[in-house]
């Protein structure tokens, strides 16, 4: 699992992408121009989220509504509504037999994941860190810092605080259908990646009785055509992909799927 000083290698600010640089006496990251970005906890966790939303977050985002001027403001306001998860918990209990059984089955999709690997949304950066082969080198990227370790950047899937072609792998764990504007993540998954990278998903693929109105976790109920057209369009391969019965649900599934950035 990567640190602060692995993570300069590649990270860079959400507001200029350009690169920033550590000063350990003042617990920061800035860049030339002059966004800075803190540290938090004895693990610095580093809060590589717009300058703009900075005074707005705790351990989340708690954007009031008074605050929103802006569509940009209403955009992440929305987005915090999901987070707050008041009436629902957003990931499964560790003891959970359907969870378990996820993580084997996603250990065994990401068998050929290598080299330095991306988890948006990755929750507990230990679980997913121990879903790759060894050798494989792990950054966790994060919306929440409620716990401040281990280590993981904090950031949002739609504005990934890194250089373009930097990972060989972007994993979206159960995590993308809770991003609000998720093409925009699949983007910036993309714009990551390295010619010839790999993004791997896992998520539910809904066939019958979608409707979000009793969903009080995740902003989407994903259909196949959503997640393969979007890879049509920011021109990503389909490589591999799994289908698995889900709590024994015939109206929606497992996938796990896989896609490839062609080589320039």
């Amino acid at each position: 699992m990567q640190a602060i000083g692995d993570c300069l290698q590649v990270a860079v600010s959400p507001d200029s992408g350009l690169p920033v640089s550590w000063i350990p006496e003042s617990n920061i990251l800035v860049d030339v121009e002059g966004n800075s970005y803190p540290l938090r906890g004895k693990d610095g966790l580093p809060l590589l989220i717009p300058t703009r939303l900075q005074r707005h977050y705790t351990d989340r985002l708690r954007i009031e509504d008074k605050d929103v001027v802006d569509a940009y403001l209403q955009y992440f306001y929305l987005s915090q509504v999901k987070q707050a998860g008041v009436v629902a918990e957003i990931n499964s209990s560790a003891d959970d037999v359907h969870y378990q059984r996820h993580l084997f089955r996603m250990k065994q999709f990401l068998s050929s994941a290598h080299g330095l690997v991306l988890d948006v949304g990755c929750d507990d950066p230990d679980i997913g860190r121990g879903l790759l082969p060894e050798g494989a080198k792990y950054i966790g990227l994060d919306p929440f810092c409620t716990r401040e370790s281990p280590f993981r950047i904090v950031g949002f899937g739609e504005s990934l605080p890194f250089r373009d072609g930097s990972f060989d792998a972007v994993v979206f764990n159960t995590s993308l259908d809770h991003i609000l504007d998720w093409r925009c993540a699949i983007n910036e998954a993309c714009r990551v990646l390295v010619p010839g990278g790999y993004i791997y998903i896992s998520t539910l693929i809904w066939t019958d009785r979608a409707d979000l109105v009793t969903d009080a976790v995740h902003f989407h109920h994903f259909r196949d055509y959503e997640i393969f057209g979007a890879f049509k369009d920011v021109g990503l391969l389909p490589s591999n992909e799994r289908r698995y019965v889900y709590k024994g649900a015939e109206h929606r599934h497992g996938l796990y799927v896989s896609a490839c950035k062609p080589e320039k």
